[in-house]
């Protein structure tokens, strides 16, 4: 993400002793004229807090100007004059879905090495060097949507910033040097896995959840080192170009000027891409399993889930009012509250539903509990899954819940750089317009029975899958005992 030099400005100043006992001598006396016996004397004939009426808060949102330059490469650009800072995004299409098989990880190397690995004849040293000389950066990265190259820059370095941000998208050299620096990187990346347990049972869970797919593949330490120079080349030759990038700048510029300038960088570039691969079905709804990978520690951690469906298609506004109150919503949530607070049972515990737009998102339960307890719990985690199915949740629930998911909204407004690049987000991944409005509209007018259907539909016993990463010898008797033979238990070894 770009650079927020305000935030190491602030950071600095915070720092400062002389400072932060100033500030805590403020405080201070504040507090003490709170205090004061006048402070607490009010006019008679105000009201009180709870009968204040207040007109319903607007929020504003700018409108971000979308413009094609001469290629057909996509930009939008919004003013921000508030301060004299620049932020720009490039969104393409070169996801790690598209990862050949056997070199699983090669979208996100290539992105790393876009900016690492030197540009437009730039050595990484120079790029290094021009860019905290100019308070500047640039970064790239990919997800399994698309990759990203961003930067951040003073309005007044622009000229200096753009064209080597522009080098990074357009012509990476990739240095050979940097090439196994990187590597070693993300070798270590691996190794480090092994290490972390809930990153460890999430990757094996998902690697089954979606198995068949690019979406159940890893990047592992021989498909790391498989990939060559040839490979980062081919890779971005393949699928960055103006009609798979779609651009997103706000900050303090001249709308116009930044037109003539983006011409100047990109108008030139007209590199033709290959069509994206053509990825084998995605299975939505995979035979029930359970899956032990047996660890000697002394806890366990088990996740249970399934495909649910694509982001803000039928049922997933409902769906996510459901996920909210089963086990997103935090301490109020129906697992925190029965697992963790009124029985004691888990470290953590709770639920999610990702976004999904090539494939179906994913939903699951999740429970990190000590090793003698990993039966119950998890039976705990099915008996909120009947309870929401069968029994529903109440009107004071569904109010709680959508109350506190429609307040969320407003924090994707808050600032215009934000607005211009989720505007640039949604071309780039082909949402309908007034999508979101109307997921909060919908959301805004479901009843119980709405809530509890979604479940229905979301939650199938048939189609769940369990991961449970622990020590089996204090639970494996036990959990054959609870599926009885209607489920497949299998015992799975992961690095």
């Amino acid at each position: 993400m770009p650079v927020d030099k305000r935030a190491f400005q602030t950071e600095a100043r915070d720092r400062d002793p002389r400072r932060s006992r100033a500030i805590l001598a403020i405080g201070v006396a504040c507090l003490a004229l709170a205090l004061a016996p006048h402070a607490a004397a009010q006019p008679a004939d105000w009201p009180h807090p709870s009968e204040i009426e207040a007109p319903p808060l607007t929020i504003e949102t700018p409108e971000p100007r979308r413009v094609v330059l001469g290629n057909g490469l996509v930009a939008y650009l919004a003013e921000d004059l508030t301060l004299p800072l620049i932020e720009g995004v490039a969104y393409v299409d070169a996801p790690g879905l598209y990862d050949p098989e056997g070199m699983e990880g090669l979208a996100g190397f290539t992105a790393n090495l876009l900016r690492e690995g030197g540009a437009g004849g730039r050595t990484p040293g120079e790029i290094d060097a021009t860019l905290e000389f100019l308070a500047a950066a640039v970064e790239a990265s990919s997800g399994n949507v698309f990759a990203t190259v961003a930067f951040s820059s003073l309005s007044d370095t622009i000229d200096e910033v753009l064209p080597i941000w522009r080098d990074v998208i357009v012509s990476p050299d990739f240095a050979p040097e940097r090439i196994e620096i990187q590597r070693q990187r993300q070798l270590e990346a691996i190794r480090r896995v092994v290490d972390n347990p809930v990153q460890l049972a999430v990757r094996a869970w998902q690697e089954r959840v979606s198995a068949g797919h690019p979406a159940g593949r890893f990047s592992s330490e021989a498909s790391v080192t498989a990939i060559t120079r040839d490979d980062l080349i081919d890779f971005h030759a393949a699928y960055f170009g103006p009609a798979t990038t779609i651009l997103a700048l706000s900050g303090d510029f001249d709308t116009e000027e930044m037109v003539e300038q983006l011409e100047e960088a990109f108008g030139s570039w007209t590199a033709e891409v290959r069509e994206p691969p053509e990825l084998p079905p995605y299975d939505a709804s995979p035979q029930a399993r359970v899956f032990i990978a047996s660890k000697e520690l002394q806890q366990s951690i088990m996740i249970v889930g399934q495909p649910a469906m694509r982001a803000y298609q039928d049922p997933y506004t409902d769906f996510t009012v459901a996920n909210e109150i089963l086990g997103a919503g935090g301490f109020s949530s129906r697992l925190f509250t029965e697992i963790r607070t009124r029985r004691g049972l888990a470290y953590a515990t709770g639920s999610q539903l990702s976004q999904g737009f090539e494939i179906p998102g994913l939903f699951l339960a999740y429970a990190i509990t000590r090793s003698d307890a990993t039966v119950p719990v998890l039976e705990l985690l099915f008996g909120e899954f009947d309870r929401l199915r069968e029994e529903g949740v109440t009107q004071e629930e569904l109010d709680r819940a959508v109350t506190t998911l429609v307040n969320q909204a407003v924090f994707r407004d808050t600032s215009v750089a934000a607005v211009t690049q989720r505007t640039a987000r949604v071309e780039r991944l082909g949402m309908p317009e007034g999508y979101f409005a109307r997921h909060l509209e919908r959301m805004q007018n479901l009843t119980p029975d709405d809530v509890q259907r979604a479940a229905q539909e979301v939650i199938r016993p048939e189609n769940l899958i369990v991961l449970i990463l622990g020590d089996e010898n204090a639970f494996g008797a036990q959990l054959e005992g609870m599926f009885g033979g209607q489920i497949e238990v299998e015992r799975i070894e992961i690095e």
